[in-house]
């Protein structure tokens, strides 16, 4: 899956999830500070970021909030260095 894909999927998964988008989804919007993903969606969107690594699971412990501020840090945290 290219760049492009993975962060399409990323963008859609979150705005399905959520009950009030602010004027769409940037890959540079906050996602956690603008309210608009919860922390217990943030559970549901580290399986999803497994699914999109081919079920290479994330390593919990190493979790940091700051890893979720925005797709281009979820991109760069998970997919670049995976």
């Amino acid at each position: 899956m290219t760049e492009t894909e993975i962060r399409q999927q990323l963008r859609t998964w979150i705005v399905n999830r959520t009950r009030d988008m602010p004027n769409g989804l940037r890959d540079d919007t906050p996602i956690l500070e603008s309210g608009i993903l919860t922390s217990l969606d943030v559970v549901e969107l580290i399986l999803f970021i497994e699914n999109l690594r081919g079920g290479v699971e994330v390593s919990v412990d190493a979790l940091e909030a700051t890893a979720f501020h925005d797709i281009n840090t979820i991109y760069r945290t998970f997919f670049v260095a995976a």
